[in-house]
């Protein structure tokens, strides 16, 4: 062969290498967005930053570690996003009870609470918690 058809030959296998390293890389991209859109749901962010998350923790080397990490991001077993979420509703009426008593001097937390529930954004996020 001469040097010109070996070097074009060269630059093939190079160009086909690139475009199936680019493909593989697009699989493990959706891959890792298939998985954060499952795993991961209950998270806050975008799917492709959850997806970087996985990512990041997937490039672990030790696998203990790498297990604890995907763990301690997952949801526990039996609980759902719902009941997360419907976790952080309930913390988020504590806080609007707290802030209707601080604004209103005498009352106490229960009515508060009760105050709070009447309003509709109260009423919207209470019906979170009953899902």
């Amino acid at each position: 062969m001469t040097d010109t058809t070996t070097a074009a030959m060269n630059s093939l296998a190079k160009a086909t290498a690139d475009k199936l390293t680019q493909e593989e890389e697009e699989r493990a991209k959706e891959l890792l967005e298939t998985r954060a859109e499952k795993e991961l749901s209950h998270m806050q962010g975008s799917v492709a930053d959850r997806a970087a998350l996985l990512r990041a923790i997937e490039g672990i080397e030790d696998d203990e570690q790498r297990k604890a990490a995907l763990a301690a991001l997952k949801l526990p077993e039996g609980l759902t996003t719902e009941k997360a979420l419907s976790g952080s509703a309930n913390a988020e009426l504590d806080a609007m009870a707290k802030a209707y008593q601080a604004a209103h001097t005498g009352v106490t937390v229960e009515a508060a609470t009760a105050a709070v529930l009447r309003t509709s954004e109260g009423a919207a996020i209470y019906a979170k918690t009953l899902n």
